[in-house]
């Protein structure tokens, strides 16, 4: 009588913990596979690190991101916006030059 409500138990547990890991592989299917990146994020690697920024724009309806490209071997920073307008995106270059230049330029 014992091994019998044992059995059940253990049997109960294993079902519930299929019907959990079935839940979570359907829930990982389900996500779009395609990465993602969002704004504020910052990756570095070897002599480059990248950084993305949200952008105004003067009132637009579109949506623009900034994306930070440093060189720190050379000591560039390069400034590109996304906008994205319906179904097209763009990317263009907005300004960039040697970072100790950028700085020089506005100190008084």
């Amino acid at each position: 009588m014992n091994t019998t409500r044992t059995t059940r138990r253990l049997q109960l547990m294993l079902a519930s913990s299929a019907l959990v890991l079935l839940v979570c592989i359907l829930v990982v299917i389900g996500r779009d596979p395609t990465p993602r990146v969002e704004a504020g994020m910052v990756a570095s690697d070897d002599s480059f690190t990248l950084m993305t920024a949200p952008a105004r724009t003067g009132g637009g309806m579109e949506k623009t991101d900034l994306l930070y490209v440093i060189d720190n071997f050379n000591g560039i920073l390069l400034i590109y916006r996304s906008a994205t307008t319906g179904a097209t995106t763009k990317i263009n270059l907005v300004d960039g030059g040697f970072i100790d230049h950028l700085f020089d330029s506005i100190r008084p």
